[in-house]
């Protein structure tokens, strides 16, 4: 079968590097098959209510309350007023249902629908259960959808809710860098491009962040081992990313001391002076200012780190590579590196 024609997807659970995966990718799918040398356009209006209750299970009552709650279906009507469903009608309203299976309620769920969420079909959801590790992704996709619908309907009760419960499906870390990252990046894309409210994002940012800080200091309770100084440089504001480190370096038997945002060099030397850690961490997601000179700068972090080994990661990090390296730290893709020279 092939496709043509295009359809902005602005998120979607997908089959990728062998498991199924949240893609925020904004992918364009077809809404045009062409097969068996003709075109059937799935846009086109063709069945009656009835014959779309009888399709989906989905009662013409409840239909007709969906679409008006809702806003989904969206049926045409006929020149005798009648209501009309297209495949799209019916794929939609399938994956209501589907959404409705898995615990969402049914405003959730059409909310999830109309902003483009596609789920896996019934026979990749098959071969899911007999495999745990497919299991297991899809459950982290469809946590990132539900953080992410919360996000969407602004309810910080809810948001809190899903991030407690994403959190116990596999080791915080994992969680963080498959579940809560990805909505924090389509987040903040969404308001970049206009299409989310920066009330939104700062709710994302505050409810998670509450979350994650309240676990790590749950954890940190339990640990003995020696100490690793997580910051973000001086001209770095998100400090989301240091929490996943500090679940990372718990994880190891670590005890993650965490300065947070906009950390000079002084204030790095003071902290280390004091607490003698073990390492140094900094991250940095943000291009430097044009103004500052990238060199002088991590001679200073180096010149703090007082002789101790010390790490730059995050997104901006490779762009300073040569000044972080001169200096004599670090640049880091991820955790793992740091914890096996540690």
């Amino acid at each position: 079968m092939t496709r043509a024609g295009w359809l902005q997807e602005p998120y979607a659970i997908v089959w990728r590097d062998g498991t199924y995966r949240l893609s925020f990718s904004h992918e364009q799918i077809n809404p045009v098959e062409v097969a068996q040398g003709g075109t059937l356009s799935t846009a086109q209006p063709r069945y009656r209510i009835q014959s779309v209750a009888e399709m989906t299970g989905v009662p013409a009552p409840t239909l007709r309350a969906w679409e008006r709650r809702y806003g989904i279906p969206r049926p045409s009507r006929s020149e005798s007023a009648y209501r009309m469903y297209s495949d799209c009608d019916v794929a939609e309203v399938r994956k209501v249902v589907s959404l409705q299976a898995r615990g969402l309620a049914a405003s959730e769920a059409a909310r999830l629908v109309l902003d483009g969420a596609t789920l896996p079909t019934p026979e990749l959801e098959e071969a899911a259960e007999s495999k745990p590790e497919l299991a297991f992704s899809t459950a982290m996709a469809l946590a990132s959808a539900r953080i992410l619908d919360a996000v969407l309907g602004y309810d910080s009760s809810r948001l809190e809710l899903e991030v407690r419960q994403a959190l116990y499906l596999a080791a915080p870390s994992e969680v963080c860098k498959r579940v809560v990252e990805p909505v924090l990046r389509e987040v903040g894309e969404r308001w970049s491009r206009g299409t989310l409210d920066i009330a939104a994002e700062h709710l994302a940012s505050r409810v998670i962040s509450a979350v994650m800080w309240e676990l790590i200091g749950a954890l940190g309770r339990t640990v003995r081992g020696p100490k690793v100084l997580v910051s973000c440089i001086q001209e770095e504001l998100h400090e989301m990313p240091l929490l996943g480190l500090a679940f990372a370096l718990l994880e190891s038997r670590r005890r993650p001391i965490i300065l947070g945002a906009r950390t000079p060099p002084h204030a790095i030397a003071e902290a280390v002076n004091r607490l003698e850690p073990q390492a140094v961490i900094l991250s940095m997601t943000m291009p430097l200012n044009p103004a500052t000179d990238p060199y002088q700068l991590f001679r200073a972090y180096g010149e703090a780190a007082e002789g101790r080994p010390w790490f730059v990661g995050g997104a901006a990090a490779p762009a300073v590579r040569e000044a972080i390296e001169e200096a004599g730290g670090r640049c880091v893709s991820d955790i793992q590196p740091i914890l096996s020279w540690l």
